[in-house]
C-alpha cells in the first residue's frame, strides 16, 4: 500500500474515532431575576418588602428632620443623622432630599385621602357622623408615627414647580371631599348655614395645630386629645 493510501486511512480513522466537540452550554437567565425591581442607582433589589420597610424608616427620619429645621435648612447630613444611617446608603433609595420631601408629602395626603374617602358617602345619611369621622381622622395622624410630622412642613418655594403641583392637587382633592362632608351637612339644616370651603379651612388648620401642642407622655393622652378636638370642632359648626 503506497504511503498516500495509509495516511488517507489514518486520517479517516481519527475521524470516525474522535469524540464530537462539546457543546456550549446555554445560559437561561432567571424570569425570576429578571422581574425584581431595580434601584435608583440600578441595581436589582433582592428583598423587596426589606427595602420597602428601609424606605418608610427613612420617610419617617427626615420627616423629623425636617419639622425640626425646615425643608430649607435640613440638609442629606442631617437626615441621615435622624435615621441612624450613613449617608450614601439613603442615595440608594432617594437621588435627592426633594424626592424625599415629596414623597413624604404624597404618601401622606394619599393615606388621608383613602381614610376620607371611606367616610364621606356617610354624609348623605348622617353628615354629623361623616365629619366628625373627618376630624378624628386628620387628628388622629399626629399619633401616627409615619404621618405626626407631615402636617408640619409646608411646601417650600425652592420645591420645583412640578412638585409643588403634585403635593396641591392632591391637598385640593382632599379639601374638596372635605368640603362636601360639610355642604351635606348645611343643605340638611345639620350645620349652621356658611361657605363649606371656608369652614373646610378653618377645622383643617385646627386640626393640624394638635401636631404643634402635642407632648408624648403629657398628660392628655392620644384618645382623649382626638375625641375632645373632635366634639369641640363639631360643635362649632352644628346649628
Amino acid at each position: 500500500m503506497s504511503i498516500l493510501k495509509r495516511v488517507l486511512l489514518s486520517r479517516n480513522k481519527r475521524r470516525r474515532t474522535s469524540p464530537a466537540p462539546l457543546s456550549r452550554p446555554k445560559i437561561v437567565s432567571s424570569p425570576a431575576a429578571d422581574l425584581r425591581p431595580i434601584g435608583v442607582r440600578g441595581y436589582r433589589i433582592r428583598d423587596a418588602a426589606r427595602a420597602a420597610e428601609r424606605r418608610r424608616e427613612i420617610l419617617t427620619g427626615a420627616a423629623r428632620a425636617f419639622a425640626r429645621a425646615g425643608y430649607d435648612a435640613t440638609n442629606m447630613d442631617q437626615i441621615a443623622l435622624a435615621c441612624g444611617l450613613a449617608k450614601g446608603h439613603i442615595y440608594h433609595y432617594f437621588r435627592s432630599k426633594e424626592e424625599i420631601f415629596t414623597e413624604i408629602r404624597i404618601a401622606a395626603v394619599t393615606r388621608a385621602l383613602e381614610r376620607l374617602s371611606e367616610v364621606a358617602p356617610l354624609a348623605g345619611r348622617d353628615p354629623e357622623l361623616a365629619l366628625a369621622r373627618a376630624i378624628s381622622g386628620v387628628v388622629g395622624r399626629t399619633f401616627n408615627e409615619d404621618e405626626r410630622y407631615e402636617p408640619l412642613l409646608p411646601d417650600p418655594v425652592s420645591l420645583s414647580a412640578e412638585n409643588r403641583k403634585r403635593i396641591r392637587e392632591l391637598g385640593r382633592r382632599y379639601e374638596r371631599m372635605f368640603a362636601r362632608i360639610l355642604q351635606a351637612g348645611i343643605d340638611k339644616g345639620v350645620f349652621v348655614p356658611g361657605d363649606a370651603k371656608l369652614m373646610t379651612f378653618v377645622i383643617l388648620r385646627a386640626a393640624f395645630t394638635v401636631a404643634n401642642w402635642y407632648r408624648e407622655g403629657g398628660k392628655w393622652k392620644p384618645e382623649w386629645i382626638v375625641d375632645e378636638v373632635t366634639r369641640q370642632l363639631v360643635r362649632s359648626v352644628k346649628a
